[in-house]
């Protein structure tokens, strides 16, 4: 009994600690590997495994959002208040991811726009520049998007022209992939927009300004981090080796993997945004920085005072 208690609160802390970004796209997987093996079974099985297979990706979304109850029902007391805004409390219904999504989109139109009309960075405080882009794969990546982007428009037309005769659903078709691509390629400009722009972190006096555009910022006063430890391998093998929970963590890159994490003190509270949603900063901080040796110092120099 005690065994099977202790598996359900491990899958029921997996699912709390799993963000609906990730769920989703482990339901697309399980999808598209359902539809694969569907296609690849015999007839009468098929007919028997079908609809299970379909129904597999929303058993994923329904657990996740069961698992969630205990947060909606903390967001709901909270605008339960007399005077709350009904906006406020229609926002409280929706998970805070899909918010926090909504405000990205538009952080990204906004980067856009700015881009097209050539306006000025805007300004960061002053401070030793922590770069992320001169020896990292920021780069490589934006061209990779635009190449998948780019690819995608012939690919799609090419597929769509081979398995569908209807011309009206393949002019949707391509209307969609246009689509699909117009904004990954809008994205990709907005991003570099704003991480060009924000050159990287910037270390003050007393405390640790970061910014990757639209994707992550806060500042963490020098006063609040016990500790910085180079990182070497994945952040997963790292807290595998330490015993650290990964709820217990946070990463702030373009994209590359970090190769700096940063300690908390518990209590000097930190409030960190990442994909416009903010929230209180766990123990652990992943980072990755061109020259972590600049961070290192400027933290030891910190704890020594």
């Amino acid at each position: 009994m005690k065994a099977r208690q202790a598996l359900f609160a491990k899958q029921l802390t997996w699912l709390q600690d799993t963000n609906w970004w990730q769920m989703l796209g482990y339901a697309w997987v399980v999808f598209v590997f359902g539809r694969m093996a569907a296609y690849a079974m015999p007839d009468t099985a098929r007919a028997l495994l079908d609809k299970p297979l379909l129904m597999l990706p929303l058993l994923l979304l329904v657990a996740k959002d069961l698992a969630g109850i205990p947060d909606f029902s903390r967001r709901m007391r909270q605008v339960a208040r007399k005077g709350t805004p009904w906006s406020a409390r229609l926002g409280a219904t929706l998970p805070p991811e899909f918010l926090a999504f909504i405000k990205l989109g538009h952080a990204m139109r906004q980067g856009f726009l700015a881009w097209v009309r050539r306006q000025p960075h805007p300004a960061r405080p002053a401070g030793t520049l922590l770069t992320y882009t001169e020896r990292g794969a920021y780069s490589t990546v934006l061209g990779i998007a635009v190449f998948s982007a780019c690819i995608e428009l012939p690919l799609d037309a090419a597929i769509a022209s081979i398995f569908i005769d209807e011309p009206r659903v393949r002019a949707i078709l391509h209307v969609c992939s246009l689509f699909s691509a117009a904004t990954i390629l809008m994205w990709v400009v907005a991003d570099r927009w704003m991480v060009r722009g924000a050159k990287g972190h910037v270390l003050t006096g007393d405390a640790l300004d970061l910014s990757i555009g639209a994707r992550g910022s806060g500042v963490i006063p020098l006063s609040a981090i016990a500790g910085c430890d180079n990182v070497t391998e994945k952040p997963e093998q790292w807290c595998k080796r330490h015993g650290v929970a990964r709820r217990d963590t946070v990463t702030v890159s373009p994209f590359d993997a970090p190769n700096v994490v940063l300690r908390l003190r518990p209590e000097a509270p930190v409030t960190i945004t990442i994909y416009q949603m903010a929230s209180p900063a766990p123990a652990y901080v992943f980072l990755y920085l061109d020259r972590p040796e600049l961070l290192g110092a400027a933290v030891r120099r910190a704890n020594e005072e």
